[in-house]
């Protein structure tokens, strides 16, 4: 047992020096080809009246050609007043339209339809994704396409959490979240396409109609943006964006409940990955049980503990300092240390709770 939890530290450490060599093939030369194509940008939106004005202020002042833009919101079901906000701005904004959802589908899961409703009725060539309670740069759209540019059918868009003025517990999520965005852009540098988030994610419409849109996952309730990540990416050449133009950020949760609650719904896309993506299903087990060794080591004695807990903090800190170096995110030694010493207990918690559906999703 004890050899068997070693073996998968190991190879968590063989994937982390993946990662990391990755990282180092990026420059941070950005792309200025001012590439132009027809872009609709497509956001769901359910009670997000605290929210959306200020992303569709955002929106409305981006620096891209808004002859090419096409911005689509969907109400899904607010019972609020997200549909009076949406229906001002299209009021204001040629390039800016509203659908409303008032009912559930029986074929597919509410997210999925909302998204799908608002491509169907729209023809950019690129489909542009964020969510409602996300901010964005003046110049997300035309570092997303440039980045797009003529060759990938993919972007995944980097994404942060801004917590430098707020509590430890912020700054945790945000050094946390740091640590997927930068594994993703690791494997990206090889050519892998692991996950993404559909707060910034860019693709063609006709990659997205070639794998059918959301219809081979239309049940299931979270992990959208990770399949179309996955699905896309067989088909073309996929990239992550490190332009911190196209880079957007995202707000924390405030509560424990509400980040297990949001780590478990993650963590439930994995079911599916043994088939779609066996590489990045293997990584997860492996960092799995590699938290399982270290707390199985403390039974083996302190310095057994202390040198595991080492050995893996050592390498997960670089992969956490050169994602955040190219991905202008800095984060301090102190929480670097409050993550390191929660994540045996945290990475087995979540996971467990995510393979068992132990999540709500939004009301």
């Amino acid at each position: 047992m004890a050899f068997f939890l070693f073996l998968s530290l190991s190879i968590y450490i063989g994937f982390i020096v993946y990662i990391i060599a990755g990282l180092f093939r990026y420059n941070d030369t950005n792309n200025e080809d001012n590439i132009e194509k027809t872009v609709t940008i497509v956001i769901a939106a359910r009670n997000e009246e605290n929210n959306l004005e200020a992303l569709l202020n955002d929106i409305a002042n981006q620096d891209y050609p808004k002859n090419l833009l096409d911005i689509v919101i969907v109400d899904d079901r607010s019972t609020d007043s997200t549909w009076e906000i949406i229906s001002q701005f299209s009021k204001n904004y040629s390039f800016i339209s509203g659908l409303q959802i008032s009912d559930l589908s029986n074929e597919m899961t509410p997210k999925k339809y909302a998204l799908t409703q608002a491509i169907n009725t729209s023809s950019g060539e690129v489909i542009l994704t964020t969510d409602a309670d996300c901010r964005v740069p003046k110049t997300w759209v035309s570092s997303m396409v440039n980045s797009l540019g003529n060759e990938n059918v993919i972007v995944v868009g980097y994404s942060r959490i801004d917590a430098s003025s707020k509590s430890w517990f912020h700054q945790l999520q945000s050094l946390d979240f740091l640590g997927i965005m930068a594994a993703n852009a690791g494997v990206a540098a090889w050519g892998l396409s692991w996950s993404g988030s559909g707060q910034n994610l860019a693709y063609l419409r006709s990659a997205f109609e070639k794998i059918d849109g959301f219809n081979p996952v239309s049940n299931h309730i979270s992990g959208d943006d990770m399949y179309l990540v996955q699905a896309i990416s067989k088909i073309g050449d996929s990239v992550f964006n490190i332009d911190p133009k196209g880079a957007v950020k995202t707000e924390s949760v405030d509560t424990v409940e509400q980040f297990i609650n949001q780590r478990s719904r993650w963590a439930s896309n994995s079911k599916k990955l043994p088939n779609n993506n066996p590489s990045f299903f293997l990584f997860l087990v492996t960092a799995f049980l590699s938290n399982i060794f270290i707390l199985v080591s403390f039974f083996f004695g302190l310095g057994s503990f202390f040198t595991a807990f080492l050995i893996k903090s050592i390498f997960e800190g670089v992969v956490l300092f050169l994602g955040g170096r190219l991905l202008k995110t800095p984060f301090t030694f102190f929480i670097f240390f409050v993550w390191a010493f929660i994540q045996p207990f945290y990475i087995p918690a979540i996971a467990i709770m995510g393979l068992n559906d132990k999540f709500k999703w939004k009301p």
